[in-house]
């Protein structure tokens, strides 16, 4: 353990370790340390969106966040993050250990898009690993007190969410080979080969994948979605490429600074996408964090250029933050823009130049 005094974030909350990230959240606690730029208007697309049949919709929220809604109806989050900035100590944060760092500040980049505390209905929430980005206090208590969701993670997560005070009845260990289901949806806990995860905590050795981390498959209607959280790069990943039919597969994205590894590289990526015969591959994380960030641009184009160049046959998709995206219906489509609501203008409706259109080329 690090002799680093411990430090305080000014609002009581010591460290990153989790067993003292344990307050009293409320909707004015959480209101005061985060809050969201959009309101409620994404709560109210995500849960009032009809999803055609034989598609799956995914929203993007920044960072390692998801949401899935399939076309029954099920909503899923997947290591939804609605927390600040922070910061973690050696004595507990696996990258801290790599690096031998006393501690890291973690600087929030991307803006927050949900307001988890304004929901009607979720189903479940999916935790890949024990992580505050990926298992968060806001987003848990928050739905604990407003849904009756369920909340799924690793033996490890699920001990977090203990201390969370969720209830038993409400708590899913996403052991690997087994598997759940959601309306619209069977979800299979796979292996993931998260390196970083593994060494966090107070244990002097690394702790086995299947305790500390789970990827999820999303087996729809629409195909086979496979969110990986915060993995690394493992020849495991062929295993499961070689067992399942992997048409969607999302995963960290960043970069790091030499002598520690918490993000994969674009390489690495590529890797991942290769060894699990994915058909369609979209990074994410990349946008999150000040310390891993890098230039976003760069990062998505050199991930681009090395799948075009390697395995052109995996095609390869960089969304924007809070977009929404349809599978398979968008599988084509490279690069993510904004909807610019062009389909609501009405040209011979216009103040501008309404009159002209009307009188010269109606038809």
């Amino acid at each position: 353990m690090s002799n680093a005094p411990v430090k305080d974030d000014g609002r009581g909350i010591v460290s990153g370790d989790w067993l003292n990230q344990n307050q009293d959240i409320t909707y004015q606690t959480w209101l005061e340390d985060v809050a969201s730029l959009w309101g409620t208007m994404m709560n109210k697309e995500i849960e009032e969106y009809k999803v055609p049949k034989g598609q799956t919709a995914l929203w993007w929220l920044g960072g390692p966040s998801w949401v899935l809604k399939t076309d029954e109806g099920g909503i899923a989050f997947i290591d939804v993050y609605s927390g600040p900035s922070m910061y973690t100590e050696k004595h507990y944060c696996g990258v801290c250990k790599q690096s031998g760092s006393d501690s890291i500040n973690w600087l929030r980049l991307n803006p927050q898009f949900i307001n988890p505390w304004k929901f009607n209905r979720i189903d479940a929430a999916f935790c890949t690993h024990r992580h505050q980005d990926h298992c968060d206090q806001y987003t848990i208590k928050a739905l604990l007190k407003t849904t009756n969701c369920k909340f799924v993670g690793p033996p490890d997560t699920c001990l977090k969410f203990d201390a969370f005070e969720v209830p038993k009845e409400r708590l899913v260990v996403s052991k690997v080979g087994e598997s759940m289901k959601i309306p619209g949806a069977e979800v299979e806990f796979l292996m993931c080969y998260d390196e970083t995860v593994v060494r966090t905590g107070a244990q002097a050795t690394p702790e086995p994948y299947e305790k500390m981390c789970t990827s999820f498959l999303f087996k729809t209607s629409a195909g086979n979605l496979l969110f990986c959280g915060d993995t690394w790069f493992h020849d495991g990943y062929r295993a499961i490429g070689e067992t399942y039919d992997i048409d969607l597969v999302t995963f960290d994205m960043g970069w790091n600074a030499p002598g520690a590894t918490d993000k994969m590289t674009p390489y690495d990526c590529a890797r991942v996408a290769q060894a699990l015969n994915a058909k369609l591959a979209i990074p994410d994380h990349y946008d999150n964090w000040v310390n891993t960030g890098g230039n976003p641009e760069d990062l998505t184009n050199q991930f681009e250029m090395i799948v075009a160049q390697n395995t052109p046959e995996i095609k390869t998709c960089i969304l924007r933050p809070s977009a929404r995206f349809l599978y398979p219906r968008d599988k084509d489509i490279g690069r993510y823009r904004f909807d610019d609501q062009r389909d609501g203008y009405d040209v011979y409706k216009s103040q501008t130049y309404g009159e002209y259109a009307n009188k010269y080329y109606k038809k």
